[in-house]
């Protein structure tokens, strides 16, 4: 019976090894990706590469599909190449994920502003300055966007 035990006891730690240990290897290995795809993204719109930045993003959110600033960046991505229909999409979801993320409603505001969908960028707006997005105040404040959107 001794035997059966030393036995069972060893199987399980090499199914823990076989199985568990390598898991954790590819999450390290997603999460090295992840952060080299980010940093890729930054590096690429900064040089205004936008396009590849936007690639590196959707590469990323491949990896990290819940991960709300990785769509807010790319829906910003979107917007700085006015393809801004893209960017509501992109900011709609990190609004899903996180529904309290200031700057989505913020820029997405400012999306729908530039559309000329001023009742949703006004709502939007608003939204953002009840969850203390301080740009969302100064955009409601501005004495352009007053006429439309009453505080």
């Amino acid at each position: 019976m001794r035997l059966n035990l030393f036995f069972f006891r060893n199987l399980i730690l090499l199914l823990i090894f076989v199985f568990f240990i390598p898991v954790q290897l590819i999450k390290a290995s997603e999460s090295n990706e992840l952060s080299k795809l980010w940093q890729s993204a930054i590096e690429n719109n900064k040089k205004r590469n936008h396009y590849e930045a936007i690639d590196n993003y959707s590469k990323a959110l491949n990896i990290a599909p819940k991960n709300h600033l990785l769509f807010y960046n790319r829906g910003l991505t979107y917007a700085n190449l006015q393809l801004l229909n893209q960017a509501i999409k992109d900011f709609n979801s990190a609004i899903k994920i996180r529904s309290d993320f200031g700057p989505a409603y913020g820029d997405r505001g400012m999306a729908f502003y530039d559309l000329n969908q001023k009742d949703k960028a006004c709502a939007d707006f608003k939204k953002a300055a009840s969850l203390k997005y301080k740009l969302a105040v100064s955009w409601i404040n501005d004495p352009k966007r007053s006429s439309w959107c009453i505080k």
